[in-house]
């Protein structure tokens, strides 16, 4: 269970950044901060913890969880797994137009979810952190220079984490790395470039890792799944190295995590029933995945939390009544918000389709895991795979796992292997990872584009396999979209690669929308990212309009 430690000095980070302000709006005094408050680790360490926080949201009831909903919101309801109530069941209200425009592709820069401010006091309670915690400690004389280089990286990983998503999500964003409480500071700062931004990212989280300054692990399980450690900032390193098209440097990075002996997938077993007919005296086999191993699966993963397949993952506990934002968006019994896409015959069929040699196999992340008879999305709503939370839940935000990685490694080697020429070795180890995922989740035969195939593996034939795995292996979780947007810019979005696109835009929206969307999709790169919102523009005279959006 989730510790009590953790949540009281969670709270204390929450008084501590209740009363900040908007910080482009009101800067705050520099030197009362130094003064007032940057004195000792504890201090420091409270400040540090505020930053977790504020990866969910604001301080406010309000804002409690609006970063967590962008999350969502960014990764899948622009893709072709979940979608606004109003496309699934047309009859229906919408409780959020703003969804709707994601979804057809018709954005407006006054939509709610192109504001970018919470990811931006983020960064800057990150940026406060980095620069003040030498000034703590040279007033504290127990603050030991390794203790404070580990705070000051772990602000550094939750800032790179957060920049990620900006970045993947409106490409050019302004990237600050100083911290806004200076009096004579410029507020207004122009957009750096995504690729400069990443490369400038990973510069900071390979410092971190040759320096060492991240531990293997804390003194509980929640603080080791919940705070950045070394392993939780390689897979975020892994993930930039992987969009940015350094291969090599993603599997070596992957590795480390995968050797490292930390983390470990839960089996889901095989049970067989032989059934011998006496009269013809033929025995039949009929293949069960356990449902018990499948109970044990989401509730260690899910219900719970902090398995041994997490890597790092926010923190929500039923028992201080800290929740998730999903339960009046999913609901066990109606969703007020989204639900599945396209619809339970197009998931089968699409992304888990039953199996064609025995009728009782199944994948186990299909229909009552990932999502509902009813078509509604239970990841994250469900205490166990059949019983929902009431009136609130408590499932924690996964942002890597053990999972991730091996794919992400069988990604890399895959990509390797096609500007190779298709080099055989490598594509067989991708394959190789691949279903390690596979069969320890029982995916079917149905959805295996290798079964029964003899010869040489085509590269693109095992990419599109991977990238489909992902969808399977993550539905719900935040990355269909930009697992989908990383294929498709590949080459300078070439056709086959954009393609990806193409085919996700025909069962993303309503029919009527799909042309529309189409034409946007493959006509203008500009629209696979979102605008920036009208507020920030006139707050700030030196940020330029994603040019689709002018």
């Amino acid at each position: 269970m989730k510790s009590q430690k953790s949540i009281i000095i969670l709270l204390i980070a929450i008084l501590t950044f209740t009363s900040c302000s908007d910080w482009l709006e009101v800067p705050p005094e520099d030197g009362v901060i130094r003064d007032q408050f940057w004195k000792t680790k504890e201090e420091t360490l409270s400040s540090l913890m505020g930053c977790y926080i504020s990866l969910k949201g604001g301080s406010t009831s309000s804002e409690a969880n609006d970063c967590v909903k962008r999350y969502f919101v960014w990764g899948e309801l622009r893709a072709d797994m979940a979608a606004p109530l109003q496309i699934v069941q047309p009859t229906q209200s919408q409780k959020d137009p703003n969804l709707l425009e994601l979804n057809t592709g018709e954005i407006s820069t006054l939509n709610t979810y192109t504001d970018w401010s919470l990811f931006y006091r983020t960064i800057n309670q990150c940026n406060t952190v980095i620069e003040f915690s030498p000034i703590a400690r040279k007033k504290d004389l127990s603050f030991s220079e390794k203790l404070m280089k580990q705070y000051i990286a772990e602000a550094e990983c939750i800032r790179s984490l957060t920049y990620f998503y900006l970045l993947r999500t409106f490409r050019d964003v302004p990237y600050i790395t100083q911290a806004s409480i200076y009096d004579s500071q410029d507020y207004l700062v122009s957009q750096t470039s995504q690729t400069d931004i990443v490369d400038s990212l990973i510069v900071t989280l390979e410092r971190i890792d040759q320096e060492n300054t991240l531990p293997s692990s804390y003194n509980s399980v929640v603080f080791t799944k919940g705070r950045f450690t070394k392993w939780a900032m390689k897979a975020l390193l892994a993930d930039l190295y992987l969009w940015k098209s350094d291969y090599a440097n993603c599997i070596y990075q992957c590795n480390q995590i995968i050797e490292s002996g930390q983390f470990s997938l839960i089996s889901v077993g095989i049970e067989k029933l032989y059934n011998e007919n006496l009269t013809t005296m033929i025995s039949d086999t009929a293949n069960f995945a356990s449902e018990g191993d499948i109970d044990n699966l989401f509730t260690k993963v899910y219900g719970e939390g902090n398995s041994t397949e997490s890597i790092f993952e926010l923190q929500y506990s039923l028992d201080d009544k800290l929740s998730n934002p999903f339960f009046t968006w999913f609901g066990s019994t109606k969703s007020n918000v989204a639900q599945i896409l396209p619809n339970m015959t197009n998931m089968r069929g699409v992304f888990f389709p039953e199996s064609l040699i025995d009728r009782n196999y199944y994948d186990v992340r299909s229909e009552k895991f990932s999502y509902n008879s009813a078509g509604n999305i239970w990841k994250h709503i469900g205490k166990t795979r059949l019983e929902g939370y009431e009136g609130s839940s408590y499932t924690n935000w996964i942002f890597y796992r053990l999972a991730d990685v091996i794919l992400m490694k069988a990604e890399a080697l895959a990509q390797e292997a096609i500007i190779e020429g298709d080099n055989q070795s490598k594509l067989l180890d991708a394959q190789a990872l691949l279903f390690e995922i596979r069969n320890i989740r029982n995916a079917t035969e149905t959805s295996n584009p290798f079964y029964k195939q003899s010869g040489s593996i085509e590269g693109k034939t095992i990419e599109k396999a991977i990238l489909m795995e992902r969808a399977r292996e993550f539905c719900f979780e935040g990355k269909r979209w930009f697992d989908v947007l990383r294929h498709a810019r590949r080459n300078n979005y070439s056709p086959e690669n954009l393609k990806y696109l193409e085919d996700m835009s025909l069962i993303s929206t309503s029919p009527e929308k799909v042309g529309s969307l189409q034409n946007k999709w493959l006509n203008n790169f500009g629209s696979h990212y979102l605008p920036i919102n009208a507020d920030e523009l006139k707050r700030n005279s030196k940020l330029v309009q994603n040019e689709f959006y002018k």
